[in-house]
């Protein structure tokens, strides 16, 4: 029955996915002459360089502050310059950190700083106050220790929800790989990194790279620039200035030829991918602009990789690629997500894709259609007054010709198929690459040793270091049946498992935005009733009683079909793992693995209605400390990671007082409040 409230629960906190649906792009046509509007700038005498758009078309002035300073190698502090940037909203000299909320709260205004400057947004009648605010926390900053505990954390709790994440990890150890852990690019904060940061660490940081002279200001909006002026000369002019650090940003070590790395999740049902080179590509070059179009040919809304890897062999409803533009490296990545058994074709499809780049010339059709695209993007782009300010921040920042956005669209037009070909041999290097999977390496490691260039497969770590195979070998006779045994004996005995002829437990549920109060009841092997509440309203009672069952929710009644009903049963009902073999559920152990250090037996279970579960049994304590459950839905199969944790004794048997469910992004914590065994539960109770 937790399937069921976790279904409900997820639809809350998961936005719905929009399918793009397949239009026919514009006919070919010259470049429109479209008129890049112009900023109008100034700079304060300490240096800093501000860029006004006007736009009186709504009352509202957003602000944003850009510090162009370099990439800092943090070492065994990794992270202390984010943390730096989000100590900045904990108050100042002047306003503590709940009069800063309570001010800005009161106009109705945004203001987020960050390491590298700060953005803000409120109504034209309190841009006055709003810039009052911004210059405070940026000049008077008060850094306090407590804060700081705080932050950090916090830091350290999203650190360890974030390598719950395939998507994120994959992002993570692309970095280090491309770029290596002593790379202001490749670092990986971690626990103890964020530990080591002290508070002479911000205070450091702030006192350094903070400065006027290395700033720029864009101001868009409801605003003159005259107002504009007097303002920022108002607040801003106290900013001292200084001399800012540089630092040197190292080329990477090149990589020769082509490496397959995984890091390993035992638990995977699907690959996370990704194929990657590093690309000398500068901002503001002839080059970035046909790289613009070649990116958008290969990964873009109508690309190849969709039309090859979606539309011909349905391994994904989505592949993409960045082709990015750095003054110090730029990168170059193609990815997707693909179930396990197709992982080896994508790649080699993907590799495809990335070679015919390389080696064929496009025709002009196609290159003319994906022109139109890229011009459409440019030109709705312009609709907003902040692309204007960030054109001239642009600008100055990389000492583009002064025409280079008002000629963009000319020189998008004039890109030809020869010129998307040399780029291509110039930045997609997929000979030069990583090759990164993120996924289950039993299923998917012998069909990725192709790809590497010497056929050896290097395992990482989610935080990017070097890490051992994870699959063990079985002991000597170990089945099936014996783990489960284990598991049995571990908990209590079948003796006294089999006295529980009913249970009551009782249980608080929290995730992003939710807590609910979780009751269950069960009595005999079919009979079970779930009840989810928030506060005194019940928004869902689930009931099961024989071979039949109902959902009741605030959207009406919704009766279970058998299949539903069957599985439920098995995978929750009152101990009915001691029921396996009569209930027709088919087990295979298949590998032994390591789960948070701990060896542990994977048991494969396949249920009569032909759902799937792994469940995961610690070798030494012979209690379960891990269930997934893979579920098909329409848009592919669902994964949830269930651990299983804080076994407590209760009449004699062991229950677990703590399960986490991972799905997606999504945490859901179920903390045990008690458990109440044998209290003569009424039939009336599980009436349907």
């Amino acid at each position: 029955m937790k399937r069921i409230f976790y279904s409900l629960l997820l639809t809350l906190c998961y936005p719905l996915a929009l399918l793009a649906q397949n239009q026919t792009p514009p006919p070919p046509g010259p470049a429109p002459d479209i008129q890049v509007g112009q900023a109008a700038s100034f700079q304060l005498k300490n240096g800093l360089k501000v860029f006004v758009v006007e736009n009186h078309k709504l009352p509202v002035v957003s602000m944003s502050l850009v510090l162009d300073n370099d990439p800092i190698k943090q070492g065994d502090k990794n992270g202390y310059v984010d943390i730096a940037g989000t100590m900045l909203r904990t108050g100042t000299k002047t306003r503590s950190k709940e009069k800063l909320d309570e001010e800005i709260d009161y106009i109705g205004a945004n203001l987020e700083p960050s390491a590298n400057g700060f953005s803000a947004s409120g109504l034209k009648k309190h841009v006055g106050k709003l810039m009052e605010l911004a210059a405070d926390v940026v000049l008077n900053p008060n850094f306090k220790q407590e804060e700081l505990d705080k932050i950090k954390k916090q830091t350290v709790s999203n650190l360890a929800n974030s390598q719950a994440d395939p998507n994120f990890v994959q992002s993570v150890v692309r970095s280090t790989l491309l770029y290596g852990k002593d790379h202001p690019f490749g670092e990986v904060p971690t626990e103890q990194s964020v530990n080591n940061i002290t508070l002479a660490d911000i205070q450091g940081y702030y006192a350094t790279y903070y400065k006027p002279n290395v700033g720029y200001l864009a101001i868009v909006g409801d605003i003159s620039v005259k107002e504009a002026k007097s303002l920022t000369k108002k607040y801003f002019t106290n900013w001292k200035k200084g001399d800012v650090k540089r630092n040197e940003v190292a080329k990477p070590a090149p990589i020769t030829g082509t490496r397959v790395a995984i890091v390993d999740r035992p638990a995977a049902v699907q690959s996370v991918l990704a194929i990657a080179n590093v690309a000398d590509l500068k901002p503001g070059t002839d080059d970035a602009i046909t790289g613009r179009v070649l990116n958008t040919m290969l990964g873009g809304s109508f690309s190849r990789l969709t039309q090859n890897l979606r539309e011909k062999h349905g391994y994904t409803y989505g592949a993409y690629s960045d082709l990015s533009a750095s003054k110090y490296i730029g990168e170059f990545t193609a990815s997707t997500n693909v179930r396990n058994a197709v992982t080896d074709s994508a790649v080699q499809e993907i590799l495809f894709e990335l070679n015919r780049l390389r080696t064929e010339k496009a025709t002009a059709a196609e290159v003319q259609k994906i022109k139109n695209i890229v011009t459409g993007e440019f030109a709705r782009s312009l609709e907003d007054p902040n692309t204007v300010a960030l054109f001239a921040i642009n600008t100055a920042r990389y000492n583009l010709p002064k025409e280079y956005y008002r000629d963009y669209l000319k020189k998008v037009a004039a890109v030809t198929p020869e010129a998307i070909q040399q780029v291509a041999q110039k930045y997609v290097n997929p000979d030069q690459a990583v090759i990164l999977v993120v996924g289950n390496a039993d299923q998917i490691e012998d069909r990725l040793k192709r790809f590497d260039k010497d056929g050896t497969l290097e395992y990482y770590s989610p935080t990017g270091d070097k890490a051992e195979r994870t699959t063990l070998a079985l002991p000597a006779g170990a089945s099936a049946d014996k783990v489960l045994d284990s598991y049995i004996q571990a908990v209590g005995g079948r003796a006294n498992l089999e006295k529980v002829k009913d249970l009551i437990v009782r249980s608080t549920i929290t995730s992003t935005g939710a807590n609910l109060t979780y009751t269950q009841y069960f009595k005999g092997p079919d009979k079970m009733v779930q009840s989810i509440k928030v506060g005194d309203l019940e928004i869902q009672k689930t009931i099961i009683n024989g071979n039949k069952g109902k959902v009741i929710s605030q959207n009406g009644t919704r009766v279970m079909d058998p299949q539903e009903v069957q599985e439920q049963k098995i995978q929750y009902g009152l101990n009915s793992f001691l029921r396996y073999n009569t209930l027709g559920v088919k087990k295979n152990l298949s590998t032994l693995e390591r789960i948070e250090g701990r060896r542990a037996y994977r048991l494969e279970l396949t249920l009569p209605t032909g759902q799937q579960l792994y469940q995961y049994y610690d070798l030494e304590t012979g209690l379960k400390i891990r269930e997934v459950v893979i579920t098909a839905t329409e848009l592919g199969n669902a994964t949830q990671v269930t651990e299983v944790k804080d076994y407590r004794e209760v009449s004699g048997v062991k229950v677990p007082y703590l399960t986490q469910l991972r799905a997606g992004n999504q945490l859901i914590s179920t903390n045990v409040q008690s458990v109440e065994v044998n209290k003569n539960l009424k039939d009336d109770l599980f009436k349907l």
